[in-house]
């Protein structure tokens, strides 16, 4: 068993997605490519409309001078539509801001308010003067009170004379910042609305604008669960024509609804194009969130070098352009090299990670990287240095008092160490294990409580200490606090166990009988049955027949019985009746026994049930 606290965006497993061949070469070409991809300054465009979707893709690239370039190419252009020089100015107004240039940014605002007020469009051209860079910066508490009363104001006109979209936009992504998608997707489809009455009113907008708009809302739509409308928009969008850029992000939203529709191949399709046009444009995160997108894909579908290929590519983009999640990446690469059997790579990927984390403080990461680490070494039977790098993990999650993860880490530790059948570091895992009870009843985290209860318990039972007993009692009361009695019925089907390995055997039986009443209350009957069952094995095992006798007898008659299970209660009568000697009477429910047909085997929690526990 392998642990990790981290929490996989995509989880689950689609073994039976058939993914397309052409993903592997497409995922080397970029891996051998690398940073030689085609510069963007080596790309020309032969109209303004042109240059204007080269400077957008440039922004969005975060290339920001060779973007002015490209602006300043297309108003240079002859015959230059007013659309798109609205568009232009407006991209030069928002890069000068970014690089703090106000003067170049107030002179692009005076060009452009300057044509609109040449195309008629007074009343935009007046409110953009007063409004200046608010309509172009990320807006604060402060801009976003201003917004909403110019808002408030523009709905009042009633015009499509108008700068109420761009206010719109503007309060939409200041809600964003909130992390209120519910109330930015309401100013958003308000803003396309307007957009698109203005452009029927024949009022001229900026070349791109309303495209820009559409994509925004396609994220929003799908972030508050309106998928289907989410499609259709991106689909209409990707048809309609628009940037590289857009186009990268709307295949990037095709594959995410793929995803979230369980369409494996589609989201490795779209998602593969995606990372190809973003790689292409130089726009490093979202190639770096498209590769692991498509590696998530991967492992969900059980390619796991596959998977392994594609965060590679996401570490590669996401170094390149210095991304911030690198980090996050590179432990999710270690993570799947683990899944791929490739044990040392991963060793040599985390051990560089863990060290640039330690440098940089980023206890989170530097955590989550040291429980791979710890797995690493710990497949190659490397045990004190796993314990080693566990512990170091439970101490960066104390640093950011992420007790709760730190209770996990050291119960997965605890756990691992005593799967490992060396009895040398027993003490250790039993010492983790009461480690994550304490921190669990610190953090107020009774499901982690229990767990590790219950494993410090078998643990200490299987070397026969007594105190394993006491621990399943406390176990066992922590988990009837809740209204579910289901873990309590398994802790004290996994009690009787115990009290067997101790040679108790009434109480064993007793305790096995009890679990059985406990499932039924929960109407858990084939598990209650498999509970009686394991007490009668008990019983033939210590040669005690004519209790067994009564006992499987009972099992096998009773109401609504799994026929597996009452073949398996037939089989231990036979057992049980060849012990008093009836050999008969055996035989006799031998044949029972074998008239039965399974189709179904017997669900692993029966495991003891395995007819070979009553043969001879």
């Amino acid at each position: 068993m392998e642990f990790s606290t981290s929490s996989a965006e995509f989880e689950g497993s689609d073994s039976h997605s058939a993914l397309p061949s052409i993903l592997e070469p497409k995922l080397r070409s970029l891996l051998s490519n690398g940073p030689a991809t085609q510069s963007f300054q080596q790309e020309t465009a032969h109209t303004a409309r042109g240059w204007l979707d080269l400077a957008h893709e440039s922004t969005y690239a975060d290339d920001l001078d060779w973007a002015l370039e490209c602006a300043k190419h297309g108003l240079a252009s002859a015959g230059t539509n007013p659309d798109v020089k609205l568009g232009l100015y407006r991209l030069l107004a928002s890069v000068h801001h970014k690089l703090d240039d106000e003067t170049a940014m107030q002179h692009a605002i005076t060009k452009r308010t300057e044509l609109l007020r040449s195309l008629g469009q007074t009343h935009q051209a007046d409110m953009e003067d007063q409004l200046g860079s608010i309509l172009f910066a990320e807006a604060d508490a402060f801009a976003s009170t201003v917004l909403g009363g110019v808002a408030d104001q523009e709905r009042a006109l009633d015009t499509e004379d108008s700068v109420l979209a761009d206010v719109l936009i503007g309060l939409a992504v200041h809600q964003m910042s909130q992390m209120r998608a519910e109330e930015a997707l309401g100013l958003i489809e308000e803003a396309v609305a307007m957009q698109r009455r203005r452009s029927e009113a024949g009022l001229r907008l900026s070349a791109g604008s309303l495209v820009n708009t559409e994509m925004f809302l396609a994220h929003l739509k799908f972030m508050n669960e309106q998928v289907d409308e989410a499609d259709t928009l991106s689909t209409q969008i990707l048809e309609t024509g628009c940037n590289r850029a857009v186009r990268a992000a709307m295949w990037m939203m095709q594959a995410v609804i793929a995803h979230h529709r369980n369409e494996m191949s589609q989201a490795a399709n779209f998602g593969i194009r995606a990372l190809e046009l973003y790689a292409r444009l130089q726009i490093r995160p979202g190639a770096a969130s498209a590769a692991s997108l498509v590696a998530s894909v991967a492992r969900r579908a059980d390619h796991h070098q596959l998977s392994v290929l594609a965060w590679k590519v996401a570490v590669d983009q996401a170094e390149q352009g210095e991304v911030e999640e690198t980090s996050g990446l590179v432990a999710a690469l270690g993570h799947q090299l683990l899944d791929a059997g490739e044990v040392t790579e991963a060793e040599e990927v985390l051990t560089g990670l863990v060290t640039r984390e330690k440098l940089t403080g980023n206890h989170q990461v530097l955590a989550h990287a040291l429980i791979d680490l710890g797995n690493a070494v710990c497949r190659q039977e490397r045990f004190k240095e796993a314990i080693t790098h566990w512990r170091d993990s439970i101490e960066a999650f104390l640093r950011v008092d992420a007790v709760r993860e730190a209770a996990r880490t050291s119960l997965g530790a605890g756990m691992k160490l005593a799967e490992a059948e060396d009895e040398t570091v027993f003490s250790d895992a039993e010492q983790l294990m009461r480690q994550a009870v304490e921190m669990a009843k610190t953090s107020e985290d009774p499901a982690v409580e229990t767990q590790g209860l219950r494993e410090l318990a078998k643990l200490l039972c299987d070397q026969s200490k007594p105190e394993g007993l006491d621990l399943y009692d406390q176990a066992i009361k922590l988990a009837g606090k809740d209204e579910i009695r289901y873990v309590a019925a398994e802790l004290t089907r996994q009690k009787a166990r115990a009290y067997a390995l101790f040679g108790k055997i009434n109480k064993a039986v007793a305790t096995a009988l009890t679990a059985a009443d406990m499932f039924e209350d929960e109407a858990e009957l084939s598990m209650g049955h498999g509970c009686e069952l394991l007490a009668g094995k008990f019983l033939i095992e210590n040669s005690k027949w004519l209790e067994a006798t009564t006992l499987f007898t009972t099992i096998a008659d009773s109401e609504g019985i799994q026929p597996s299970l009452r073949r398996a209660a037939l089989l231990g009568l036979s057992t049980a009746l060849r012990g008093q000697g009836d050999q008969h009477e055996s035989e006799r429910a031998k044949r029972q026994a074998e008239r039965i047909q399974v189709d179904i085997p017997i669900a692993t929690e029966h495991e003891f049930t395995a007819e070979h526990f009553f043969d001879d």
